[in-house]
C-alpha cells in the first residue's frame, strides 16, 4: 500500500468538486458545497434569518464582508491588488514588489462607507476606484475568456509614479476554476471562487517598462463574500510558479472560522488545467509573522515553509472597529501532493503571500 492511499485503495482525502448551482442562496438557504466552477449568481443577501431572526437587507449588507483580489507575477515581479468592502469602510490596494531589486511600489486607500460595485454576478462585472492619486480597474469577462486589470498611480512626495496592466486568460483548456460555499454557523456562510490563470502584462516603474509574457507569468483571482463574525480571524497562504517539469502550479490554503473543515474548505492545488482538493491545514509562526511560517495538514499532503521577504501590515484600533493585518510577500519551499498519489510537487520556486488577519467590525 502506498503512502498516498488508504487500505481500500482510495485517495486518503476525498472532497469532490460538483457542478455549481445557479445561485448561492435558494429559497432563503445557502447551497453548501465545493464546486468545479464559479456560481453564476452570488445572491448572498437573499438568505433568510442569518442571525436567528429576520433583519432588513441594509443590515445584512452592512454585515457582509466581500472582496475581489488578485495575486499576479512572474520570476521578477509579484503584484497584489484587492478591493475590499466591509460595510462601514472600503479598502483599495495595489502593491508591486520587485523581487530582483527588492523595491516596492504601493497604493492604499481606506475610505468610509465605500462600495466598489461588487455585485451578484462575476461575469461581465467591472469594479473601479480612483482619486487624485491613482486609479484601479478590474473587468471580468468570463464569457469571452479574459480578466483585465489596470492601475495607474501618480507621484506623491518621495513615492514615484507607476502603472500596470494585465490580461489573464480564462478558459477550460488552461484553467480550472473552483468555488465553495462554506458554513459559518447559524444561517451564515462564506463564498469563494478561485482560479489560477496564465497571464500577459506589463509594469512601468522606476522609468522602466517590463513585459510579462513568459510561461512563468500567471495569476490567481479570488472572488469572496461572507457573513463573518464580528471578530473575524483567519490564516491564509497562496503561491504559484513553474515546477521542475515546466508546468504551471499554484495553491490556496486557508484556516478560518468555517465549520467542519474536513468536509468544507477552500484548499486547492492547481497543476496546469487540473485542480485537486487538499485537506484542512494549520499555520504556525514560532517567531511571529515576520519570520518563517509553517503550513501543514494531518494527511501528509501539505508540508510547506513560507519565508517572508516584504511585510505589508495594517493596524487600526478605533473603539468598536479594529484591524490587525499581516500580509507579507515571500517564497515557499516544501512538498505538495495530490490526494490520489498521482502528483508530488517539490516546492522550490513558488512565490506568493500569506495573511494573518484579525478584524473587529
Amino acid at each position: 500500500m502506498s503512502a498516498d492511499e488508504s487500505s481500500e485503495g482510495r485517495p486518503i482525502y476525498d472532497r469532490p468538486f460538483v457542478a455549481p448551482p445557479e445561485s448561492i442562496v435558494s429559497d432563503g438557504a445557502f447551497s453548501y458545497g465545493c464546486f468545479n466552477g464559479p456560481i453564476p449568481r452570488t445572491n448572498i443577501l437573499d438568505v433568510d434569518m442569518p442571525y436567528h431572526y429576520q433583519v432588513p437587507c441594509w443590515f445584512k449588507k452592512s454585515r457582509c464582508k466581500q472582496w475581489r483580489a488578485f495575486q499576479l507575477g512572474d520570476s521578477r515581479y509579484f503584484v497584489f491588488t484587492a478591493m475590499y468592502e466591509a460595510g462601514i469602510f472600503g479598502l483599495a490596494l495595489f502593491y508591486i514588489w520587485d523581487r530582483e531589486r527588492k523595491r516596492a511600489h504601493e497604493y492604499r486607500r481606506l475610505v468610509p462607507l465605500r462600495s466598489f460595485g461588487i455585485g451578484e454576478k462575476l461575469n461581465g462585472e467591472q469594479l473601479e476606484f480612483g482619486d487624485r492619486h491613482g486609479h484601479i480597474m478590474y473587468r471580468t469577462d468570463l464569457s469571452k475568456g479574459e480578466v483585465l486589470i489596470e492601475a495607474s498611480v501618480s507621484r506623491r512626495g518621495r513615492r514615484p509614479a507607476f502603472s500596470a496592466g494585465f490580461r489573464l486568460a480564462y478558459n477550460g483548456r488552461q484553467t480550472s476554476a473552483c468555488s465553495s460555499c462554506l458554513p459559518l454557523g447559524l444561517n451564515r456562510a462564506m463564498y469563494s471562487a478561485k482560479v489560477l490563470m496564465p497571464m500577459e502584462g506589463w509594469v512601468l516603474a522606476d522609468d522602466e517598462r517590463y513585459e510579462m509574457i513568459g510561461a512563468d507569468a500567471m495569476g490567481i483571482m479570488d472572488d469572496h463574500k461572507g457573513f463573518y463574525p464580528y471578530r473575524m480571524h483567519s490564516d491564509w497562504v497562496t503561491g504559484f510558479g513553474i515546477d521542475g517539469k515546466g508546468r504551471r502550479v499554484g495553491f490556496n490554503l486557508t484556516d478560518n472560522q468555517v465549520r467542519d473543515q474536513s468536509v468544507y474548505n477552500e484548499n486547492i492545488l492547481w497543476i496546469n488545467s487540473r485542480a485537486f482538493p487538499l485537506p484542512p491545514v494549520k499555520v504556525t509562526r514560532p517567531h511571529g509573522p515576520a519570520a518563517e511560517w509553517h503550513i501543514q495538514d494531518t494527511e501528509g499532503l501539505v508540508d510547506l515553509l513560507f519565508r517572508p521577504e516584504r511585510k505589508n501590515d495594517i493596524k487600526l484600533n478605533a473603539l468598536v472597529f479594529a484591524v490587525n493585518y499581516h500580509g507579507p510577500f515571500g517564497s515557499f519551499e516544501g512538498t505538495l501532493r495530490s490526494p490520489d498519489g498521482s502528483e508530488r510537487i517539490a516546492v522550490r520556486s513558488l512565490y506568493g503571500m500569506g495573511e494573518k488577519k484579525y478584524l473587529r467590525v
